[in-house]
């Protein structure tokens, strides 16, 4: 696990995607295990360096990588939207009050 880890809202759940990959699943087919440390350590790596930018609009340099980082790790965790989620987007936070 990286030890540094942002203390951003926005990284939540990029952060716990990346715990979640590093354990090992037994059910994984073993060629698909390769890929989860560095899914990880790329979720991390853009939680560290991206979140305290959140939210980005589609406009902005950020806005892929950071909807990309976020499907994903809302896909590893089974969680609803991730366009719409309110603690990766943080903009949306107005929206859904």
């Amino acid at each position: 696990m990286n030890n540094k880890r942002s203390k951003w809202p926005a990284a939540q759940h990029l952060q716990q995607a990346a715990d979640h990959l590093r354990t090992l699943d037994l059910n994984l087919h073993p060629d698909l295990q390769d890929y989860c440390v560095p899914v990880a350590n790329w979720l991390d790596k853009t939680a560290n360096e991206m979140a305290w930018l959140a939210p980005f609009r589609d406009h902005e340099g950020g806005y892929h990588p950071w909807r990309n980082a976020t499907r994903i790790a809302h896909g590893v965790l089974g969680l609803p939207d991730p366009d719409t989620c309110t603690a990766c987007h943080t903009h949306n936070r107005k929206a859904a009050s």
